[in-house]
């Protein structure tokens, strides 16, 4: 039998009609008795969707338990990674407006949706308005992030300040890391995750974990991988079975030199969070660990299931492996149409040049680098394209940079660069 979120899910593919419509027409629910239909499950996220149907189901229900019940929705969309939730927080939204009337809170709570399904241009107005009519912390930092999604890093910056003049808090201080980071200011970033991690708490135990594992990341790319795993360490003792923190963990456990336990690590993050980007890091430590046969079924399924969950790493993937160039390119193009953030921009460098197009990928690429962003894969993409463009000098600062954070890179990542480096050395010493 589905669950509530599955059925909505599976409603929404079958016509580009909006929730109420699918609702109302496909499965003769209106939105209200869609959004009150048990999810079950026994997690936290579980319980307080429960809790606030049951508010809900009063007669004298309040447009807050809704509201609530909404965010309640996002919350196990988060966790899960299952876009059925996000559809459901949505019809909460139009259950909302039906029977109270629009709100600048189901405004809200639909704009968080449109942030998280990629509608950025649908979201961008509904955004600007609900900041121009009230001007809450809260709307700041949604249009905040829907700028720095299209690539608008300067407005996104912008708004994201406002945000933290009326509310500082770990948010806040969260997206000030990110900025940081985007504009290539690790330790800027890691001071800022601090504090987005000393205004949270343990007793909040997703926000004060999801703090450890970005500061992690930030300490793995300073090539602090023993601090990076025990961060990641940290938060999964806060809350066991958090699949970005067993994603974490298994980076910095591969850097650690840890083939086996973070094979093991990452088997159980993918099983609860089976996007791209994990079963990618799996497949690599499978195969660095001798299981060949496994890290080829994880591909296979990384392949076949990878659009759905997130189709710019995909991209990534097929154009690394030289594998289904053409959808590699026409998945980044999608992707491109409606993001214009520096990973995108990669992701259209790296399918193009997968596809021959050296000239195309090395101007996809210098937008990448704009920002100036730190990253090994920005780096290591950029130094191989400079390089299939014959600029040696180019490629080799490029790859320098890229070897000096590759432990964020996967192994078969690092294999490649390490291959491209030696290369140029040998094209060097002959000349």
């Amino acid at each position: 039998m589905k669950t509530c979120a599955a059925l909505v899910l599976s409603l929404f593919s079958v016509l580009p009609f909006s929730v109420s419509a699918v609702v109302a027409v496909d499965s003769g629910l209106s939105p209200e008795r869609m959004v009150l239909l048990p999810v079950g499950g026994t997690s936290r996220e579980d319980t307080e969707i429960a809790r606030w149907q049951e508010r809900a189901r009063e007669p004298k229900a309040t447009a807050g338990s809704f509201e609530r019940l909404g965010w309640a929705f996002i919350a196990k969309a988060r966790k899960t990674q299952d876009t059925g939730f996000y559809k459901l927080a949505e019809t909460a939204a139009v259950a909302m407006d039906a029977r109270f009337g629009v709100t600048p809170e189901s405004r809200l709570l639909r704009g968080h949706v449109m942030h998280n399904l990629h509608r950025f241009s649908e979201a961008e107005p509904l955004a600007r308005a609900l900041v121009a009519e009230r001007g809450l912390a809260w709307d700041y930092a949604l249009l905040s992030d829907i700028l720095m999604e299209q690539g608008r890093i300067d407005e996104a910056v912008a708004a994201c300040q406002r945000s933290m003049n009326l509310r500082p808090g770990a948010e806040a201080y969260a997206r000030a890391a990110h900025f940081r980071w985007l504009r290539g200011d690790v330790p800027g970033a890691v001071e800022a995750m601090t504090q987005a991690m000393m205004a949270s708490s343990p007793r909040d135990g997703e926000t004060y974990a999801w703090t450890l594992v970005r500061l992690s990341g930030y300490r793995l790319q300073l090539g602090q991988s023993q601090e990076a795993w025990q961060l990641a360490d940290k938060a999964l003792t806060l809350v066991p079975d958090y699949a970005p923190a067993m994603l974490a963990a298994g980076r910095a456990g591969l850097a650690r030199g840890d083939k086996t336990g973070a094979a093991t690590t990452l088997k159980r993050a993918v099983e609860l969070n089976p996007l791209p980007e994990y079963r990618w890091w799996l497949a690599d430590a499978l195969r660095v660990s001798g299981d060949s046969a496994g890290a080829e079924a994880v591909e296979a399924e990384l392949i076949l299931r990878g659009e759905a969950g997130d189709p710019r790493t995909l991209s990534l993937f097929l154009a690394s492996r030289g594998l289904f160039v053409e959808r590699a390119l026409s998945l980044a193009q999608a992707e491109g149409s409606a993001r214009g953030d520096v990973f995108t921009h990669d992701a259209l460098a790296w399918a193009l040049l997968a596809s021959g197009d050296v000239a195309g990928a090395d101007k996809a690429m210098q937008a990448a680098l704009a920002e100036k962003t730190k990253d090994a894969r920005l780096f290591f993409h950029a130094g191989e394209i400079a390089r299939r463009a014959g600029d040696v000098a180019r490629a080799a600062d490029h790859f320098a940079n890229a070897k000096s954070m590759s432990a964020t890179l996967t192994p078969s990542e690092q294999d490649q660069l390490a291959a491209r480096t030696g290369a140029l050395v040998s094209v060097a010493s002959t000349n």
